[in-house]
């Protein structure tokens, strides 16, 4: 899977040495597609180091702006998001 591969890389360019698990990958059924596209939702678990010291919202936003250039609104292939994050244990 193509997109896949590509969501992995956005994440893990911006957060290198992090866990990075994507527990879900699934097309939205056609009553939920804008008009004449497709779309995907994601479910993903990060684990990183780069949380420390921010809030949940913080960090929520961190991982939605690296997808940002594969988001549907822009022209990309994934229609919503579901994020967990937690920061690193040391």
């Amino acid at each position: 899977m193509n997109e896949l591969k590509h969501v992995f890389e956005a994440l893990n360019s911006v957060f290198p040495n992090s866990i990075v698990k994507i527990n879900g990958f699934t097309e939205l059924k056609e009553h939920y597609r804008p008009k004449g596209k497709s779309g995907n939702h994601l479910k993903i678990d990060i684990t990183s180091e780069m949380f420390d010291g921010k809030t949940l919202i913080e960090q929520h936003k961190m991982v939605h702006n690296s997808l940002q250039d594969l988001m549907q609104i822009n022209g990309g292939f994934i229609h919503a998001v579901t994020i967990k994050t937690q920061r690193e244990q040391k």
